[in-house]
């Protein structure tokens, strides 16, 4: 166990992105994908319940890559890290504001609002993770999902926004799994 109030910010950088994994950015395209299919086929017969899965089935998905592939490992190693620990409570903050997009979806009686806000908050996660391994792509990441799921809300026909955005968001994680520093990088 590392007493990281001796230990400097630079260093503790190193060691979380040395500890984190590729699984997380493909997880993410993988639900993402698989919900803008499922929309696309389905519309307005996909389940209630269809994009908070997407939103939280990557962290279950990247697990089980990860054990398949011998790197569980990594999730355990320097988990007193406040740089993992930084990146965990910033889902839990994304978890606390979901209900406040059910209820403007809700209000706006709109299910594409429900996708976009959820597409959003789960890539606000990205913020906190690229800052804690000194690397912009995570930021980028985030901006670019946000700026693109706006756009797709507000130009694509309403029949097709939420298969769009779920589409949108899924293509972000390419340039996440592109561009984002890998922990090969540090080792």
């Amino acid at each position: 166990m590392t007493d990281y109030a001796t230990v400097p910010l630079g260093e503790a950088r190193r060691r979380y992105l040395a500890n984190s994994t590729v699984s997380m950015p493909i997880a993410g395209f993988i639900s993402w994908a698989a919900l803008a299919v499922a929309y696309a086929v389905f519309a307005d017969d996909a389940p209630f319940f269809a994009p908070f899965v997407a939103a939280a089935i990557p962290v279950p998905i990247a697990l089980a890559m990860d054990k398949r592939r011998g790197e569980l490992h990594r999730w355990k190693e320097d988990r007193d890290n406040p740089i993992g620990h930084l990146f965990m409570r910033f889902i839990t903050v994304v978890g606390l504001l979901i209900p406040l997009v059910v209820i403007g979806a809700s209000a706006m009686q709109d299910e594409a609002f429900l996708v976009l806000g959820l597409a959003i908050l789960a890539g606000v996660v990205w913020v906190p993770h690229g800052w804690g391994a000194d690397d912009p792509a995570g930021f980028i990441h985030f901006v670019l999902r946000a700026g693109l799921c706006y756009a797709v809300y507000l130009l694509t026909p309403p029949e097709w926004r939420s298969s769009a955005i779920a589409a949108v968001t899924a293509a972000t994680y390419i340039y996440a799994i592109a561009a984002m520093r890998k922990p090969s990088s540090v080792q």
